[in-house]
């Protein structure tokens, strides 16, 4: 049994992610409202925090160093932590060599988690534009739903989709450019800025799937 989200096509060569994350925050800093970024919380979230933590160290993102970025995911959170314990087993020879400079990326001075509800609530009361990281990455339950309800109908705010967004999901319907969308019952128009980050998926492609298969010293009949 193998999994197969890209099975039947092959990934468009896409420039690197974090350059395109990079010119998307500078843009939203430039627009001056809220970033709110639907990330599942194993693996998406912890790429997205590894990166900003490289923009912040290079400088590479003028006016980041000024935004809270908040994780709001419990899931996101534990996850986060195991990846941080677990470091010396599973980074790659970059991860390694940029955290023996110094470079922390889940524990920079920006960053907060928002565990409770209370905390999560509280993001949307912020005097100050912030960054915020929140699960299921197709928006279709958990906090991120709160945040787009907040975010969406703000022409200043930035909408950041970072994975695939499967049809019928929230998240697809705002990619495919829905004027508005229902959230809780309510009806939200959708006035923010989207912008999409192609190039981060886990998933191989047709050609990566095969490639896998063939290196099996004892082939499946």
């Amino acid at each position: 049994i193998m999994e197969s989200t890209y099975g039947n096509r092959f990934h468009r060569e896409t420039k690197d992610p974090a350059d395109q994350l990079r010119f998307a925050f500078r843009d939203a800093i430039k627009r001056g409202g809220n970033v709110v970024i639907p990330a599942f919380a194993v693996g998406r979230t912890q790429e997205t925090l590894y990166d900003i933590s490289k923009f912040l160290e290079d400088g590479s993102v003028p006016g980041l160093e000024k935004m809270p970025v908040y994780i709001d995911s419990p899931l996101g959170i534990k996850a986060t932590n195991i990846f941080e314990k677990c470091y010396l087993n599973y980074y790659d020879k970059e991860a390694l060599a940029l955290r023996d400079e110094g470079i922390d990326f889940f524990s920079f001075s920006t960053l907060n988690v928002a565990q409770s509800p209370d905390e999560s609530k509280a993001i949307n009361f912020l005097e100050k534009p912030a960054i915020i990281i929140s699960s299921s990455g197709m928006c279709d339950a958990g906090r991120i739903k709160h945040h787009l309800k907040h975010n969406l109908w703000k022409e200043n705010a930035t909408i950041i989709f970072v994975g695939y967004q499967a049809v019928g999901t929230l998240g697809r319907s705002i990619l495919d450019g829905a004027k508005s969308v229902k959230i809780f019952g309510e009806r939200i128009l959708v006035k923010a800025k989207i912008q999409r980050i192609e190039g981060f998926s886990g998933h191989a492609d047709k050609a990566g799937l095969l490639k896998w298969i063939e290196e099996f010293d004892v082939k499946p009949k």
